[in-house]
């Protein structure tokens, strides 16, 4: 099994004790495919959330030798050492496309993705993962052949907890040259990050 590689991300949490996010959403318009990239290779771009289970809600935008697609998708932990995949349904896409992102918390422990493209709603899932204490973007190859991923930006980012947490801000991290900011006008319930920059980046 060969690991994954990641490229440059913005993240968040864990949340303060009793608090969940709630609902986010974030928007990105995709990028050229990777240049340079080896045969097979597999890009991803997404933007999830962990969970109190240990789940990872993941809305996809993959980019698999030249052509995108965009899903909903989970993985789910079903153990220590195992995990499932719990995928909606995929559309093709293409660069330049507008995709949107959103998570909301439904029922006791279920979340609902709902991934737009253009405007419309493409594929949605709903998967029951407890409560979402983190939250992050990132840009995935499946190898280490994935050449060199244009920049691209997520934008009108938002995230609602279940209660305000005015401390959640300082546990943002950066990292491979990403830039964003939070901000909150209801004492840290809802943060505004607006815009995730994310350069050029060869893995």
């Amino acid at each position: 099994m060969v690991d994954a590689a990641f490229g440059p991300y913005f993240s968040t949490g864990p949340t303060a004790s009793g608090v969940y996010i709630y609902s986010s959403t974030a928007t990105v318009t995709l990028p050229n495919s990777p240049s340079g990239a080896g045969s097979g290779y597999d890009l991803s771009l997404w933007v999830g959330m962990g969970t109190s289970l240990g789940d990872l809600v993941q809305s996809i935008t993959d980019n698999f030798n030249s052509g995108w697609s965009v899903y909903a998708y989970t993985l789910k932990s079903t153990g220590p050492n195992s995990q499932e995949v719990i995928q909606g349904p995929s559309k093709s896409a293409k660069a330049g496309d507008v995709v949107r992102v959103d998570y909301q918390y439904v029922a006791t422990d279920n979340y609902k993705q709902t991934v737009y493209l253009n405007g419309v709603a493409v594929s949605t899932l709903t998967t029951n993962d407890g409560k979402a204490l983190g939250w992050g973007s990132a840009v995935e190859c499946a190898a280490t052949n994935c050449g060199t991923v244009a920049a691209h930006q997520w934008t009108n980012v938002k995230i609602v907890l279940s209660a305000a947490d005015p401390n959640y801000i300082n546990t943002m991290g950066l990292a491979g040259g990403a830039t964003a900011s939070m901000t909150t006008v209801d004492g840290g319930k809802t943060w505004n990050i607006g815009t995730i920059s994310i350069p050029k980046f060869k893995f």
